[in-house]
Parts: C-alpha cells; sequence; structure tokens
C-alpha cells in the first residue's frame, strides 16, 4: 500500500468509525472495552479510549445510546452503552446515505 493509500485508508477508518459503533450497538449492548474489541475486528486497528470514549459521550448527548451500570459481575461496576430508537433510526438514514455512496464509488459514478 502505498503512503497515499494509507492515508485514505486511514481517513475512512475514521469516518466510518461513528457507523461502526453503532452498527455494532445494534446487534447488542456493550461495554466501552468489549465495543473497541469489535470494531477492532473490523477494522484491524485498535481504536484508542480517547477516540472511542468521546463518541460514544457525543451519541448519548444525541439520543442515540443510552447507558446502564453492569454489576452482575465481580469488580467494579461496567458502563454499557445501548442503542436507542433514535439511534436505530440514524444508524437507518446514515447507513443507506453510506451503501448509496459505496454503490457510486464501486460503479464508477
Amino acid at each position: 500500500m502505498t503512503d497515499s493509500e494509507a492515508k485514505l485508508d486511514r481517513q475512512m477508518r475514521k469516518g466510518l468509525l461513528g457507523l461502526a459503533a453503532l452498527s455494532a450497538l445494534a446487534g447488542s449492548p456493550q461495554h466501552g472495552y468489549a465495543l473497541a474489541q469489535s470494531l477492532h475486528a473490523v477494522f484491524g486497528a485498535s481504536i484508542p479510549e480517547g477516540t472511542l470514549y468521546p463518541l460514544l459521550s457525543g451519541f448519548e448527548a444525541e439520543g442515540w445510546v443510552g447507558t446502564e451500570w453492569d454489576t452482575s459481575r465481580p469488580g467494579p461496576a461496567r458502563k454499557v452503552y445501548k442503542i436507542t430508537e433514535s439511534g436505530r433510526e440514524a444508524l437507518q438514514r446514515l447507513g443507506t446515505r453510506f451503501a448509496h455512496l459505496a454503490d457510486a464509488i464501486q460503479e464508477g459514478f
């Protein structure tokens, strides 16, 4: 991969992180570390806490995710993120826009 391709790849992954996070949460509620692991599996790179948690905080402020504390396991409580109906609607809209864009890119406009 050339330097230019690597740069575009990083920009693409960064731009799609929010969409991927919402999609992962639509599958099941997750605590931050589990979500980071899910995203790592998709992106093939670790997602820094300094990137993930501000993103989730913004989603919570937007009303796209809600949180609750999981105290069912020994050790410290874990904050679990769950997509809301508003978040599902946003995911649907954004996912549709992404699909149209991906189709246009594949077809060469």
